[in-house]
């Protein structure tokens, strides 16, 4: 069953309570199935009140779950992507952080919508390409961005292991 009706707005400060719901079942079940990507260190409450503040942290409200989903899309890239051999160099670049989609709304079509709109954000910015790394272990969010014709370009270190990055021409 595809999520229909789905909003997506700004993150506010009150909307922390609920994030950090949505952070903690997209931790337990990364976990339960074996995915030590997220943990109790990263993100935390801080990164998402940061994120919630900077006005780059987008929530998606669909029915009956209030969030969601969300991410962040801004211009803002790790340290680690200066040693990427990145092909998409002439534009400027949107990168998207923290895409999280509650367990109940996994396998709807949510996270491509939300990917849909972070490229359309990034777009609204000036971007003129789309950055992006994902945990190695994590393989429906490897097959999730390769289908959205996201490419491989290489891979970073981060405190709990490889992460694959990936980049994508955004349409004008």
């Amino acid at each position: 069953m595809q999520v229909t009706n789905v909003l997506v707005r700004r993150g506010h400060e009150d909307d922390l309570p609920r994030l950090l719901d949505l952070l903690r079942a997209c931790v337990t079940q990364m976990q339960s199935g074996g995915i030590d990507q997220w943990d109790d260190v990263y993100p935390s409450e801080a990164t998402l009140r940061a994120d919630v503040a900077a006005g780059s942290l987008y929530i998606a409200a669909a029915a009956g779950h209030p969030v969601a989903g969300a991410f962040v899309v801004d211009q803002r890239q790790e340290p680690e992507y200066a040693a990427v051999p990145w092909r998409l160099v002439d534009a400027p670049v949107g990168v998207v952080h923290r895409l999280m989609i509650h367990p109940r709304c996994q396998r709807r079509g949510l996270g491509r919508h939300l990917m849909g709109f972070a490229e359309i954000s990034a777009r609204r910015l000036g971007c003129g390409a789309m950055r992006l790394d994902a945990f190695t272990g994590n393989a429906p969010s490897l097959r999730l961005y390769e289908s959205l014709g996201y490419r491989d370009a290489g891979a970073v270190r981060f405190r709990k292991g490889t992460f694959r990055c990936f980049e994508k021409a955004l349409a004008e």
